[in-house]
């Protein structure tokens, strides 16, 4: 006897924006030069701990040798920055990885 599965149609897709959302104005962009790595997927780790403990919109990408981490920021005060690079640091070692840590200097004009 042959199983049969309802399919409906689905509404057409909407067309793709041509240009992103956008970066935020304040951004905290962080380098990390990996030495070790004692888990699997260290850049999905880190992202999660940021939003998850940080309720933290973050931006992982790189790869298992050096990676960045860019996290919004509400606001540009010193005290805010400084807890966003503590909670970036704190992300990357329960990530598992072990390295250097640095942080970049964000200029407007190299936004994109």
């Amino acid at each position: 006897m042959p199983l049969s599965t309802p399919v409906s149609h689905l509404d057409p897709t909407p067309d793709r924006p041509s240009t992103s959302v956008g970066a935020p104005t304040g951004l905290l962009s962080m380098d990390v030069y990996v030495e070790g790595i004692h888990l699997a997927n260290p850049l999905l780790a880190v992202a999660r701990l940021l939003s998850s403990e940080a309720e933290a919109h973050a931006r992982v990408v790189g790869d298992e040798e050096r990676f960045t981490v860019t996290v919004a920021l509400p606001d540009e005060a010193i005290e805010t920055v400084d807890r966003a690079e503590a909670w970036i640091r704190w992300a990357v070692h329960n990530a598992g990885v072990r390295g250097r840590i640095t942080r970049r200097r964000n200029r407007p004009e190299a936004r994109r």
